[in-house]
Order: structure tokens, then sequence, then C-alpha cells
């Protein structure tokens, strides 16, 4: 598919985001990724590239979004409004929106930071940009990193973005209950016949429990969003096999396991009522990464891409003007 024409409304893009929405320009992007076995897998990753509005002192750096489990693009769309004058790269994970999987291999976190490598590489990202990186994108773009960290000649980034990272084992402590029962759920998906098996992964009763658990705010208009954002993009996997392993992937895999390896510049932005994470799993993340800075919301749990979007878009601002 061609690359479409990049265009601008005049209109907010929420009464809580003081900018336009930014309407990017979609690419298809083919790579080749060298899986963890040798073998080579094949991807036609669809992404959208936003650039800049106008041009800020220091350096041009572009920013690699990396969205969550079973979003796409579509979540990180009010962060990169909020942040008009910087050039930003958002993909849809292989399986996941606009990108089917991989030609095979497994789902999971350390394929998906080969596959951001490759991406890297196509397109030409140097140590001048940033990877950014939510909720389970914040899982990938930490693997990547240490990754390459450990490799004399492998990729340096300017700085890492973690928003709402995983940082907590969640099948311990005060999350485990919670984590029992999404446990439960998905190992139902994966016994029942596929069909049935969809069925139950896009169901609207299952939706509302996720929308019940996860919104914090208050105000109507974020949290009609958030329903719509959820109703329309959650269910935007390509298959069962798909969302089950990167399930598997996201619940056992934290930002933790690699934060001694992540020996740069590194944002932490986190929700005070994360309901993925404890306050004193965060705390411990934030001291084991060298060159960590911390930043707290208050009044918003996991979903501060579409509750807190400015105040996301702000402290990665200061976090740039910094590097």
């Amino acid at each position: 598919m061609p690359p479409s024409t990049p265009s601008s409304s005049d209109l907010p893009a929420a009464p809580w985001v003081p900018h336009p929405r930014r309407e990017g320009e979609r690419r298809t992007v083919p790579v080749r990724v060298r899986l963890s076995d040798g073998r080579a897998a094949t991807a036609d990753i669809t992404l959208w590239h936003y650039r800049a509005r106008h041009q800020v002192p220091g350096p041009a750096r572009r920013l690699l979004v990396i969205h969550g489990f079973r979003g796409d693009h579509h979540g990180m769309q009010l962060i990169v409004d909020a942040l008009p004058d910087q050039e930003l790269l958002v993909p849809d994970l292989p399986g996941f929106g606009a990108t089917a999987p991989l030609s095979h291999g497994v789902h999971d976190a350390e394929t998906y930071a080969r596959v951001v490598e490759a991406l890297a590489q196509a397109l030409a990202l140097d140590d001048q940009d940033v990877l950014v990186g939510h909720s389970f994108g914040s899982i990938v773009a930490a693997a990547h990193t240490a990754w390459q960290q450990g490799i004399p000649e492998g990729r340096r980034w300017a700085g890492l973005g973690l928003l709402n990272p995983i940082s907590d084992d969640v099948f311990t402590g005060s999350l485990l209950p919670g984590a029992v029962a999404v446990e439960a759920y998905y190992r139902v998906c994966g016994r029942l016949p596929e069909p049935w098996a969809l069925s139950l992964l896009r169901s609207p009763l299952i939706l509302a429990v996720t929308n019940l658990t996860m919104i914090v705010s208050r105000d109507r208009d974020v949290v009609e969003h958030v329903r719509r954002e959820h109703r329309e993009h959650f269910g935007g996997f390509a298959d069962r096999d798909t969302v089950l392993q990167a399930y598997r992937s996201s619940s056992r895999t934290t930002v933790t396991q690699f934060a001694r390896e992540l020996d740069l510049p590194t944002l932490l932005v986190v929700g005070a009522q994360d309901q993925l994470s404890t306050l004193r799993g965060r705390q411990r993340l934030a001291r084991l990464l060298p060159q960590a800075r911390l930043e707290v919301l208050r009044g918003v749990g996991h979903l501060l891409h579409y509750e807190k979007p400015a105040p996301t878009a702000r402290a990665i601002r200061r976090f740039l003007s910094e590097l």
C-alpha cells in the first residue's frame, strides 16, 4: 500500500490534550528477523510516521514507540498528539493491528526485541534516537536494549523511555489474585475450540471487566474514550496462537530482569495507581537502573497513555531536553 498523505485536523484530539490530532503517514516496512535459534523470519511491519511540526533546539531525535499487549499504534495516539514538535515512529507489532504475524517463530518479548532491531536497521535509526515502550512494550524495549548493549558493536540509543514498565512478578504478593484470574482466562482460551476461544477473547463482557478494573479517571469524556478505544482495538490481534504467546511472555517477563544491563539514560513514567505493579516494585526497578529518572503521575493507573497523555508527554519532553 502506498504511503498516505499526511494531514492534520483543526480539532483537538481530545479535551484533555491541548493539541490538534496528528495523522501519521502509513508505511509498510519489510524486515528480516534473525531469531534466537539462528533461523530467519520475515514480516511486513505496518507503522505510522509522525513528522515534527516545528524544529526544536538540539538534536533532531526520532522516537520509536512500542505499544503494549493486545494494543496497536492507536493506543499511542494521544501521546503522539501531545508531542507535536517530536518526530515519532509507531509500529504495530507482528500479529497485532495492521501487521500480520511473523512467517514463523514465537511472538514473545525476545522475538519482538529482534523485530525492533530489524525495524531500527530498516529505518536507519541511530544513537541520537530514543526507544520508548508502554507496558508489554516496556519489556520489549528493555529486552532489546539489554541484548544490544551486550554486543560490542550493538545498537546504542540516546535514551530509553518506559511508560508504566512491568516491574513486578505478577504471580506474587498483592498482584497474585488478579494474575491467577487472568491466567485461568487465557488457559481456557487455549483449550477451547478456536472459534469459541476467539469469541471469548473478544467478548464484550471480558472487555467490560477490563475497563472496570483498569480505568481510574472519573471524567466522562476520558472514560468513554478508553471504552471506545478498547472496543475498537483490543480485539485486533491476528489469531489465538499469537495472542496466547504474547500473553505468556508479558506475564512472565519483567523489565526488572534486564535493569542492571540498561546502562543508558532511562525515563520511567508510572501511574501512582498502576494496577500491574507495586510501589515497592517500581522503586526497586528505579534503584537497579544505572541512570534512571522516575516520574510518578498521580490520579492514574496503568492506562496513562489514555488518561494522562499530556503529563506523560511533558515528562518525555523534559527527558529529551536533558539528554
